[in-house]
């Protein structure tokens, strides 16, 4: 019987460390899991509402340089290009500064601005997919329940939302757009498109990581 007296002594500490250090645990959580536990929290959200998602795409930019995609999201009206950002602290967001700044434990860091980065991504696909047109697309940096934001930025195309909050904000966008359906068959050949586009942009990375 000692031996359950014990493990629940255990337990009852572990439980009481939980609360008392809630913020750090959390921190802690999102420091090891990061970008990986979002995007598997869009997923599920994405699942849920018969949304088509794709993950881990890369993209060039130009000659020299690719951007990746963290996740890009099919829904009934948009095409979503998301960017996790995994922080801790005050976020101080703006729509064309090239560094945010970050507040954690009184100390400031910069980041760089990840809008700026789905611009890119938004325009290369744009003029490479054919018919697709930057009015089909929205672009969503979701910040981990970790951040707070200091300011509210959001425009028609753009936005920075709490991971708690994203798959809502794609419900509401679509809701409250008087835009038509997207044809399910044009979708498919988007997220095809993507898909090859992605293949052939990771076998180049391989190629110049070989020479």
């Amino acid at each position: 019987m000692e031996i359950f007296y014990i493990l629940g002594a255990i337990l009852l500490i572990l439980l009481l460390a939980c609360i008392c250090f809630h913020s750090y645990v959390t921190l802690f959580i999102v420091a090891i899991t990061g970008k990986k536990r979002m995007q598997r929290k869009l997923y599920k959200g994405c699942k849920v509402n018969d949304f088509l998602t794709i993950s881990d795409l890369y993209v060039p930019t130009d000659e020299n340089k690719t951007n990746h995609i963290d996740t890009i999201i099919f829904a009934n009206k948009y095409i979503y290009i998301i960017t996790q950002l995994a922080q801790a602290g005050e976020i101080k967001t703006s729509l064309d500064d090239n560094m945010w700044r970050v507040v954690y434990d009184k100390k400031m860091t910069t980041i760089r601005n990840p809008l700026l980065h789905n611009r890119k991504v938004i325009s290369k696909l744009v003029t490479t997919v054919p018919n697709l047109e930057e009015s089909d697309m929205k672009s969503i940096v979701v910040v981990s329940k970790t951040c707070t934001l200091a300011n509210n930025i959001n425009t028609d195309k753009e936005f920075v939302v709490s991971e708690n909050k994203a798959i809502q904000l794609i419900l509401d966008i679509e809701k409250n757009s008087n835009e038509d359906i997207i044809d399910p068959y044009e979708i498919e050949r988007y997220a095809k498109a993507f898909y090859e586009y992605g293949l052939k942009t990771e076998k180049l990375i391989k190629e110049k990581k070989g020479k």
